[in-house]
């Protein structure tokens, strides 16, 4: 019986091995670059500007930078990880090599949760584009826009990657659009005071302004897909995170500078964009900025998310059919159901505001074990940590690692308060299942020989590099 399960896991390690030839390396630096600005500005910086204006006043623009310090900090360990061991579906690959398959299963259980959040996106993207253009609903609108990044992304990761670009520049046109008009017409003082809430409202408005302004992290997933990650996943990580925070302060200086910053509290950037902007600009700001924000986020999802999933399937932790690419390198199972996920909500007008908040955090949620497995780099894979062109040593490593760890608390304990009884239970489903998938999937396999402990360790994927 032993045989027979080593021969049956002996061919499924095969198979995967084959599998990881499908996907070519075929992104540069600015294809990466441009996802990575297209998943880090989104819905965040219209909605909580205002926000934080309330919680720091004028001083909004330095905060934005203290956030880009602090999602640099707390991404300080994926760069290293990254640069050490590039891998499509880090995400997943991390820990199941670093610490276990199990381990790798709760993450990726969780990172399927948080692709509820398309139907989100979508169903934003429509709120903006239906005053507008009235002719489909808010939801039909969010259903045609997921539609179109679906098909885009069946073309292949080249295509997609070239339409992030493409919107990305459109989306960074449209913000300096509305910063451009407002300079002129800058009063100093609407500037002063310029801390009026002290350091505590500074510093809570460095914490939520990091929403904002993270993102870039994710392109860690596509390592496998680079030209270059082992440079490139550290050097996007930090130009992209610096460009977006000077984009940012630009933005919340036009936002507090020319009207009152009293008038700003809790308000979206389009109230102070009427006071300066002319009809044609600001019906662009609309489309061009709030609406492209939305979208190049939507669009990195379809990007990135599958890549955790593609490998998972090469483990056999989920059904390998699910995980095959067609002609042009696309997995297009794995896009289906997430186009499924995104509009069968929208489709049967489900309010998906709460659930998505469960979905927020869901994503949150595996960072703690994707750091604590970044951490055993050095002792797994000693030679290539020995080799990364981005390294810390072991008391830098701790020191991230504990300060990555205190941001996210925060920041799930900001991202739950007043969690309804719903939102919470589904969270807590969710959290089970995740946790009990793994034994429940490595029983099934062992009855048909297959050993999926060997296949979650097997570290060939970490080396394809």
């Amino acid at each position: 019986m032993k045989t027979k399960r080593n021969r049956a896991t002996k061919k499924e390690l095969k198979m995967g091995t084959e599998a990881q030839g499908e996907l070519k390396r075929v992104l540069s630096f600015w294809d990466v670059f441009f996802i990575a600005v297209g998943q880090i500005i989104g819905a965040g910086v219209i909605a909580l500007t205002g926000v934080a204006i309330g919680m720091t006043g004028p001083s909004v623009t330095i905060a934005y930078f203290g956030a880009a310090l602090l999602v640099l900090i707390a991404s300080s360990l994926y760069m290293m990880a990254g640069a050490t061991l590039p891998s499509i579906g880090a995400f997943y690959v991390w820990p199941a090599r670093l610490c276990n398959g199990w381990l790798g299963s709760i993450v990726l259980m969780l990172i399927l949760l948080a692709s509820i959040t398309l139907g989100l996106y979508g169903s934003s993207f429509g709120l903006y584009l239906n005053p507008l253009f009235p002719v489909l609903s808010a939801n039909m609108w969010g259903v045609v826009a997921i539609v179109i990044f679906f098909v885009a992304n069946l073309f292949g990761l080249n295509l997609a990657s070239k339409v992030q670009m493409a919107l990305v520049v459109v989306l960074i046109s449209a913000l300096a659009v509305y910063a451009g008009f407002a300079m002129p017409d800058l009063q100093a003082a609407n500037l002063t005071p310029m801390f009026p809430k002290g350091v505590v409202g500074f510093l809570t408005a460095i914490f939520l302004l990091k929403f904002a302004t993270g993102g870039a992290y994710l392109i860690v997933v596509l390592g496998g897909e680079m030209k270059n990650p082992q440079r490139d996943i550290p050097l996007v990580l930090i130009i992209s995170t610096l460009s977006v925070a000077v984009i940012y302060g630009f933005v919340a200086l036009a936002s507090v500078g020319v009207i009152p910053w009293e008038k700003m509290i809790n308000q979206p950037l389009t109230v102070a964009g009427k006071a300066f902007l002319p009809g044609w600009a600001f019906m662009y700001f609309l489309i061009a900025g709030a609406g492209l924000a939305i979208c190049t986020t939507l669009n990195a999802q379809f990007i990135q998310l599958p890549r955790n999933f593609i490998v998972a399937s090469w483990d056999n932790l989920i059904p390998k059919w699910m995980g095959r690419v067609n002609k042009y390198g696309a997995p297009h199972f794995i896009l289906i159901a997430m186009l499924i996920i995104g509009v069968v909500p929208l489709l049967a007008g489900l309010d998906i505001g709460s659930i998505a908040r469960a979905a927020t955090i869901s994503a949150t949620l595996p960072g703690f074990i994707l750091y604590w497995a970044i951490t055993r780099i050095p002792k797994k894979f000693p030679e290539e940590y020995k080799n990364s062109l981005f390294k810390f040593n072991r008391f830098w490593i701790w020191v991230f690692f504990t300060l990555s760890q205190i941001s996210m608390l925060i920041g799930v304990i900001l991202l739950s308060r007043g969690l309804s009884k719903l939102v919470l239970g589904t969270l807590l489903t969710w959290i089970v299942f995740s946790i009990a998938y793994y034994p429940l999937r490595r029983s099934f396999l062992r009855r048909k020989g297959i050993d999926l402990d060997a296949l979650t360790s097997d570290p060939a994927v970490m080396k394809m590099t």
